[in-house]
């Protein structure tokens, strides 16, 4: 049996398709039975457990060989930090209790710093506290999302303008898309090994926001320019999205540490990974061309 929590979320749904199509056992850990629902219908069992709660997470746990862990954004949480840190204290509880054989879960890139990463820091969190555990354990360490760009395609073919937090708009980063890394996560979860690993996940290459603008264009027959968000725009714009003050200035950090190259994959004792699918593919799909 393999436990997945994020099921719901675009990550952790690619990576539970997958087990099924294999034909695994799964269990979908959701917050209520509502979200629970549609696994239920494709066979998985469910269980339902608070993040927060190490007791509810244990019993949902029980029975389980590996276990997925993906926390949520908490980007909208007054202090995401440290609301994170308590989550991952139920986790951590939780795993010990129930005693699987081993744990996949998703990081990021950046994670390996302790410092100058923003929201990322809640990341190296996890990666300090899962490491401790007694199990084998495999971190996926993903780039930039390609899917964080999909919010802005309307905005761009209306306007010719792919507003970016990205700045200089000719910096490359390295991107992945949410369909790599799910099946990164579900190939990891049938794995066997020893220890604690880090996998750092790229896509065939990576991008900027000039690049992701011409592939916009090309796809649309629109001309498209990337333009820079100002700095001082960054917390309002974040804002504007729904997101709490401090969540907004840590993903503006987060930012910071992009654009001025501190925010880079690892590449000691790690497993490097690059994923098959470009950002034409992705971006093709949601477009629907």
């Amino acid at each position: 049996m393999i436990a997945i929590t994020g099921i719901t979320g675009h990550v952790g749904r690619v990576t539970a398709t997958l087990l099924l199509e294999q034909k695994q056992d799964i269990k979908a850990i959701v917050r209520n039975t509502a979200k629970g629902t549609e696994w239920k219908d494709k066979g998985a069992d469910v269980a339902i457990a608070d993040l927060f709660d190490a007791e509810s997470l244990t019993k949902a746990f029980e029975g389980a060989e590996s276990i997925f862990v993906m926390t949520p954004p908490a980007l909208d949480l007054e202090n995401p930090i440290e609301q994170h840190l308590q989550m991952l204290e139920a986790i951590t509880t939780a795993i010990k209790k129930s005693n699987p054989k081993k744990l996949v879960y998703l990081s990021s890139i950046g994670a390996h710093l302790a410092e100058g990463t923003g929201a990322i820091r809640k990341l190296y969190d996890m990666e300090q506290a899962l490491t401790q555990l007694d199990i084998p354990t495999a971190g996926i360490r993903a780039g930039w999302f390609m899917e964080n760009f999909t919010g802005s395609l309307s905005g761009a073919i209306a306007t010719g303008n792919l507003h970016s937090f990205l700045n200089p708009t000719d910096l490359k980063v390295p991107m992945v898309a949410v369909a790599d890394i799910g099946k990164t996560a579900a190939a990891l979860l049938l794995q066997d090994w020893e220890g604690h690993r880090i996998i750092e996940l790229e896509g065939p290459q990576a991008y900027s926001a000039n690049d992701v603008a011409a592939v916009i264009g090309n796809l649309t027959g629109e001309t498209i320019i990337a333009s820079p968000i100002l700095r001082e725009d960054y917390e309002s714009t974040y804002s504007s999205f729904g997101f709490t003050p401090n969540a907004s200035n840590l993903m503006s950090k987060m930012n910071d540490g992009f654009n001025n190259q501190w925010i880079v994959f690892e590449k000691k004792n790690t497993e490097h990974v690059c994923g098959e699918t470009s950002l034409e593919e992705m971006l093709g799909k949601v477009l629907q061309v």
